[in-house]
């Protein structure tokens, strides 16, 4: 991950700034609670919890705001030297020096998508930083939500769900749900007609969620993906299968890096699933409740087919993302999540029920599941592909509900 060497003092000021803002207005919440709320030790908690939160997405914020500075230094620096040269003067000491400075300060900085380095294991973008950089295709610009679902779609041969799965999802949600998420519908096809299409499609079928900001549309550079044809045959599968994991694992990681700035929380879905009502919520509560109780999660598990429904903090997601790079060939995606976990988690000195236990901890799965899978057809060209979730039903226990808001 690249982070800068040195945290500059305006950094130390603007956290110190928003401690203090917590701190006032934890004040302010307590103060205007009538008599009850001041016994109630959850609803406070509650509201800590959120406002931490808000912190670690600003925060996050402000160290992406960091790269755009030192891309402007370093542009700055260019501009600098082009105009001396061209004047064919001398420049003092103190001047060079400052050019000198400019220089070193963007030597610890990156590539422009935040933090993560990807060039290692897609040496192809090394030299080519902008293709990186996403398409978009629609966007009203929405960022600092609480949730962030992200929606990788590609071309389908026979049968596509994107349009009835987005219209289930925007349903399920009322209006203060909905001011409070972005949908990111990322398009993992280089086909520009076809992305044009598929843009034109969901803005004709979802106009109101489009308009609002609700609904974010991109898609990679053609030059984002390697050469598939030069990947390793793993896992005894065949070239098409592997290739298709391949570049799934890698739309996984671009529609992540894009969503990644956008909220507090990510989750993942995928363009053929249908929702439970107020799963929003459901989420969010369910989430914000184990910060405030001080339990340690990493997934939050809301289906139990693949990588549907699985919700991280959006400040976790960069371990992901790396790993996901490091063995996009290797495995699929949410075979690769469940590496993770397990080097997470797990002691090797000890036995399988010790891992699944201490796996358990940090990957809690929720009953019933909010999300179903109902595509039949994958995307994987001539795969049936016919799982349900059990634990998906019609519909959802009001106790448990319940029991998440605290009531």
């Amino acid at each position: 991950m690249g982070w800068t060497l040195q945290q500059p003092r305006s950094r130390h000021l603007l956290l110190l700034f928003i401690t203090f803002r917590v701190h006032a207005i934890t004040v302010v919440f307590i103060s205007k609670s009538d008599t009850r709320d001041l016994y109630d030790h959850s609803s406070v908690t509650y509201k800590l919890a959120e406002m931490e939160m808000r912190v670690d997405h600003l925060t996050r914020l402000y160290e992406l705001k960091d790269k755009d500075v030192q891309e402007l230094i370093k542009h700055f620096s260019s501009v600098l030297k082009t105009i001396v040269k061209s004047l064919n003067v001398s420049v003092s000491e103190d001047i060079e020096s400052l050019m000198v400075a400019f220089n070193k300060s963007v030597e610890m900085v990156r590539s422009p998508m935040a933090h993560f380095d990807v060039y290692t294991f897609l040496p192809h973008l090394r030299s080519h930083e902008n293709y990186l950089r996403p398409l978009i295709l629609h966007s009203g610009g929405r960022n600092a939500v609480s949730m962030v679902f992200g929606v990788p779609t590609v071309r389908r041969q026979q049968q596509t769900y994107l349009i009835q799965t987005l219209i289930n999802i925007v349903s399920n949600m009322n209006q203060t749900e909905q001011k409070d998420s972005l949908i990111v519908v990322m398009i993992g096809e280089i086909d520009q007609e076809y992305t044009q299409q598929v843009t034109a499609e969901i803005k004709n079928r979802l106009p109101e969620a489009v308009n609002s900001g609700l609904v974010d549309i991109i898609a990679p550079s053609p030059e984002y993906y390697p050469d598939f044809n030069k990947l390793r045959i793993t896992l005894g599968d065949s070239e098409d299968r592997v290739r298709w994991r391949s570049k799934q694992n890698l739309d996984y990681v671009f529609l992540m890096m894009y969503c990644q700035p956008k909220g507090s929380f990510y989750v993942q879905l995928e363009d053929d699933v249908v929702a439970k009502p107020q799963f929003h919520t459901i989420m969010k509560k369910t989430a914000l409740q184990r910060i405030a109780d001080g339990r340690e999660w990493f997934i939050l598990d809301f289906c139990r087919l693949g990588f549907i429904g699985k919700m991280m903090r959006c400040s976790d997601l960069p371990w992901l993302i790396q790993f996901i790079v490091m063995f996009y060939n290797d495995k699929p995606g949410d075979w690769l999540l469940d590496g993770m976990m397990e080097t997470k988690a797990c002691n090797l000195e000890k036995d399988f029920r010790d891992c699944r236990k201490r796996k358990d901890e940090i990957w809690v799965t929720f009953r019933p599941s909010l999300f179903q899978h109902i595509g039949t057809r994958s995307s994987l060209n001539g795969k049936i592909q016919l799982l349900k979730d059990s634990l998906f039903k019609k519909s959802v226990n009001v106790k448990r509900i319940n029991k998440i808001r605290g009531k």
